[in-house]
Formats: C-alpha cells, sequence, structure tokens
C-alpha cells in the first residue's frame, strides 16, 4: 500500500494522465472528476481507481521517462530518446562521478543520479539561483536530491571544481566556452557530450573541441515515430517526436603539442 509522499502516475489513457504526489489532502481533480487520496493509501501499482464521476484509472509505477518528462519545467527538457543515447554512449554506472552544465529544469539531472546511485555523484552547474532551486526541488519530489550537488556560478568564468570525472555532460547556449573546462575535468579517454538546438552551435562546439584535444568526434540527430496499430491498418502516426538537438558526442585525448613534446623526451632519453 502506499504511503503520504509517494509519487504514483494516474493513467486513463493518453491524454488523461496524471504524475501526482499523494498528499494529506481530500482529493485530487482532474476534468475526469476527482480522486480521493485516502482511497489512493488502500491501493497498489496496478490496481484501478474511480472518480467521483465514475471514470477509471489505473495506478501505475511511473518510469524514470515519466518523471523526466513531467518535471515542473522553466526551461526545456532533455527528452528521452535523447537522454538514451546520451547514457550509452558515455561513463555511466553507479559509483561513477558526473559533471553536468546546465541544470535546466532537472530532467537529466534526474536521469543521471538514478543512474549513478547510490555511490556516485552528479555536480550540477547552473547560472541561474531560480533555476538551480526548481531543478532541486524536482529532485527532491522524486527522492533523488541525495546524489546530486548543486552549483549556482558563471562557468565560463569559474570552470568546475571537480577533476577527474567520469562523463561531462553540457546544455548551454554557448557550450564552446565549457569545452576547455570540460577537458581539465575529465579523465583521459573518457567522454564529453554536448546538446544544442541550431546546427550553428554545433559547428563551433566541434571546432573547439578539436582545438581542446577530443577525438572521435561525432554529431547525431534522433527522431522518433510512433506507429498507430488497429485490426483496419498500421502506419505512422502523423505528429512525431522530431528535432529536440543536435548531439555532438566526443573522448578526450592527449592534445597534440603535448604528444609532441612526449616523443621529444622520449627520443633525447633514448641517445643517452
Amino acid at each position: 500500500m502506499f504511503n503520504r509522499g509517494d509519487v504514483v502516475l494516474l493513467y486513463h489513457n493518453e491524454r488523461a494522465n496524471y504524475l501526482i504526489t499523494i498528499q494529506d489532502k481530500d482529493f485530487f481533480s482532474t476534468h475526469k472528476g476527482n480522486i480521493s487520496y485516502t482511497e489512493l493509501l488502500s491501493k497498489n501499482f496496478g490496481d484501478v481507481i474511480y472518480t467521483h464521476l465514475g471514470v477509471p484509472f489505473y495506478i501505475l509505477r511511473p518510469t524514470l521517462a515519466d518523471l523526466a518528462l513531467k518535471v515542473r519545467r522553466t526551461t526545456t527538457i532533455i527528452y528521452p530518446k535523447d537522454a538514451g543515447l546520451m547514457l550509452l554512449k558515455n561513463f555511466v554506472y553507479p559509483g561513477a562521478r558526473i559533471i553536468e552544465a546546465g541544470t535546466g529544469s532537472g530532467a537529466l539531472t534526474m536521469i543521471l543520479a538514478n543512474f549513478v546511485r547510490p555511490d556516485g555523484k552528479v555536480y550540477s552547474y547552473e547560472k541561474r539561483e531560480d533555476f538551480s532551486k526548481n531543478a532541486q526541488e524536482n529532485l527532491n519530489r522524486v527522492g533523488l536530491s541525495s546524489y546530486v550537488e548543486f552549483y549556482i556560478c558563471d562557468i565560463e568564468r569559474d570552470g568546475f571544481i571537480q577533476k577527474d570525472v567520469d562523463a561531462v555532460f553540457l546544455d548551454l547556449p554557448e557550450p564552446w566556452i565549457a569545452i576547455r573546462h570540460a577537458y581539465n575535468a575529465l579523465k583521459g579517454g573518457h567522454s564529453l557530450v554536448s546538446l544544442s538546438p541550431n546546427i550553428e552551435q554545433i559547428k563551433k562546439t566541434k571546432a573547439v573541441m578539436e582545438l581542446e584535444g577530443f577525438v572521435r568526434i561525432k554529431v547525431v540527430e534522433i527522431l522518433e515515430r510512433e506507429l498507430l496499430v488497429r485490426i483496419t491498418g498500421t502506419r505512422p502516426i502523423e505528429r512525431m517526436v522530431s528535432h529536440t538537438g543536435y548531439l555532438i558526442f566526443a573522448q578526450k585525448a592527449a592534445k597534440p603539442q603535448e604528444t609532441l613534446k612526449s616523443d621529444l623526451v622520449s627520443s633525447d632519453d633514448a641517445s643517452f
């Protein structure tokens, strides 16, 4: 059975579904009727509950995608279709130390925190205090805030405090300003990913990545198209999650000049 403070997904259909926190109130109000919080406390995941108008809602356990998509937004968020590849092409695992620049509404912060727990940590940097505060409230709501350290600062001026981190995620208007700081913070050979909505941002970011010593640079765009499956026939749904942003992936390597110096030193040593 549930307790007050638990988060559940009330699902009637794709147009009527609600991520709610069970509260010490009489009811949750929807356009299909009111749902009693007291009655919810006597239910379990998978059960059906009815509004006072007799409309059924399934009580479902929210997925991580549900939690991320339904955060209280002060900015645009990272969509699950992008977050999945961002995780797979980076070193995100239980115990990892991750830097995120551009906390925004905390959707990606939430996803990262879920994967680094119980022993890892996400260091989330945001320039605006109101954005950071909202993100902290979103993380508190789902019980993941203890895996995150929030910083309010100007990254271009101050850089990152942490060193030897496992991965860096950038979601900034001008990500190229943080590339050098990301390089200095990362472990050798480890990954950086940056999300930008415009090609011009990607072009400048890639150029700076190359100058700073990143290799294996790749830019992708992910499109998500759902299928409408009916007895009469199956076809793509007219609307789709198309462009949300371009993803640019790279890995830290020794800078060419550093490699050249190392080779020269080795040659000098060999001559004696």
